[in-house]
């Protein structure tokens, strides 16, 4: 049985359960509108369904599998480092978006996790620009959420 599978599934139902008893206090609106707690319910809907699929593949996995085989599988270090430097982007981000602002936070730590994937300085660059503008529009222009203008003022 493919242990990380299961635990990875086990952690995703879990969180998209928990998601969904914490948005129930959430206040309705008209019938006409969503309500606040609708992306959190999407949100956690989406984490049962691809834990449950996780879930499955680890007990599909598992029945061809000899015991052997599952004593000798460990979680490649590699991958160990590789979500904790996303989850220090995320902190990062967190911490440096108020004080420089969204539009440098987000040119800079995706264009660290693009080098960090293995991309090229060029489509770096390239990359994160388009993608804090694009994000940047979205939010900022359409959906009308502020966004932080940061140390430079923009």
């Amino acid at each position: 049985m493919d242990k990380n599978d299961l635990i990875g599934g086990g952690i995703f139902i879990a969180l998209g359960i928990s998601i969904l008893i914490l948005t129930i206090p959430f206040p309705s609106l008209d019938k006409d509108h969503p309500g606040p707690s609708l992306f959190p319910n999407i949100l956690a809907a989406l984490f049962i369904f691809f834990g449950s699929l996780l879930l499955f593949k680890a007990r599909k996995s598992s029945r061809g599998k000899r015991p052997t085989e599952e004593a000798s599988e460990t979680l490649p270090s590699r991958n160990v480092w590789n979500a904790f430097f996303t989850l220090g982007i995320i902190v990062a981000f967190m911490v440096l978006e108020s004080w420089l602002g969204f539009l440098l936070t987000s040119f800079f730590l995706l264009f660290l996790f693009m080098k960090k994937l293995g991309t090229s300085l060029f489509k770096s660059v390239v990359l994160s620009i388009l993608v804090t503008l694009f994000t940047h529009f979205i939010f900022y222009k359409i959906l009308r959420v502020p966004l932080s203008p940061g140390l430079l003022g923009w």
